[in-house]
């Protein structure tokens, strides 16, 4: 079956995009900015399978954690036990890997609009592909209504929880409408939280397409840098200036930009995010000196992110994974993220099952 290779979501025929999708991950303005050199990440279609799908390349363990079938398989990262015995021989296991995902959790396989999906057919066609170039093929952060899953599990792969996705799903009419929802105390504390701008005498700004300067940008880019310095990340405001400027030429009017301004008008924190017709994702928050004082974390990553969704009359906001507690203490629900390994993969299966015995520990407590 014919498999052809593009390196960006551009080369792509317009029957796998929604012109304008619910959730701005699974549109092709997302697959293509949203992208820096050493991704990995490449494009596959399979005509005959009626699908695309995101996929991304992984070799002697380097890069990204999230994108690696050995570490997302054994939790790292997600406070999972595993014997150093285990994780040394899934590492020689999957040395060289083709994982299909894509960046930001969102959607990896595609189906063409006006053909029929056939997810056997994708599977034994991405085995075959993944074989000739000696890669172990993996599937990774898939929802739980993925369509290849009964497909996965139908050939005997193993199946898990990897990870938890956290959204809001409704942030209400009105930000009273929003607090409604929560109890007494915790709802005395957000309105704390709201209050704490005002208090310290900064400001917030949400501007969206047009409104977005080339100033704004670089301030932007700034914070965004500081916050990678906070972990771990050498800041490279160039690069994430480059990020952003394409997602505000891929998205235009969707791609917004808010703004925690300090009483002397100093920019001290930010999100980027990008509107769909459902869900506000926000991409990156950027943290810098004095934004810990007046708490604009919470404003620029929930709050402002709720404002956005309300004036925009999208429902919900999308919070990606990690920690769960500043998550769901502002409303947030988890949908588990499966990854699966195939049945040849043993020493992957050792680490997804423990993985997965984990997450349900976790739920049943």
């Amino acid at each position: 079956m014919t498999v052809t290779e593009y390196a960006t979501a551009d080369g792509l025929p317009g029957a796998y995009w929604s012109a304008d999708p619910a959730d701005p991950r699974s549109s092709r303005a997302w697959l293509t900015a949203n992208r820096w050199p050493e991704d990995g990440v490449r494009f596959l279609e399979i005509p005959g399978a009626g699908a695309a799908c995101a996929v991304r390349t992984q070799d002697h363990h380097s890069g990204f954690p999230r994108m690696n079938c050995t570490d997302v398989a054994a939790g790292t990262g997600r406070d999972v036990e595993q014997s150093e015995a285990d994780l040394a021989r899934a590492r020689t296991e999957g040395l060289h890997q083709l994982n299909v995902c894509a960046l930001g959790y969102g959607q990896s396989v595609f189906p063409a609009r006006g053909a029929r999906f056939d997810a056997d057919a994708l599977l034994t066609a991405l085995e075959e592909y993944a074989h000739r170039q000696g890669r172990l093929l993996t599937f990774l952060h898939l929802d739980a209504d993925d369509p290849v899953l009964p497909s996965l599990r139908r050939r005997g792969w193993s199946v898990g929880v990897t990870d938890h996705y956290y959204r809001i799903a409704d942030v209400g009419p009105d930000e009273a409408a929003y607090l409604a929802g929560f109890s007494a105390h915790r709802r005395s504390r957000l309105r704390r939280e709201l209050a704490s701008l005002a208090q310290a005498g900064a400001s917030a700004e949400i501007h969206r397409g047009a409104e977005v300067t080339d100033r704004i940008q670089q301030e932007v880019a700034h914070l965004e840098a500081c916050s990678d310095e906070k972990h771990g990340i050498p800041g490279d405001p160039a690069r994430l200036l480059r990020v952003n400027e394409g997602l505000r030429h891929a998205f235009g009017s969707r791609y917004c930009v808010a703004l925690v301004r300090d009483r002397h008008g100093n920019a001290v924190a930010s999100s980027t995010a990008l509107l769909g017709t459902r869900d506000v994702l926000p991409r990156m928050v950027g943290l810098g000196p004095g934004s810990k004082e007046i708490g604009a974390y919470f404003h620029v990553a929930y709050h402002l992110m709720a404002r956005l969704a309300r004036d925009s009359a999208a429902r919900g906001v999308l919070l990606s994974t990690g920690t769960a507690t500043a998550k769901l203490h502002r409303g947030a629900t988890a949908s588990p993220l499966l990854s699966a390994v195939p049945p040849a993969a043993r020493a992957h299966a050792a680490l997804l099952r423990r993985t997965d015995a984990a997450f349900a520990s976790r739920e049943a407590r």
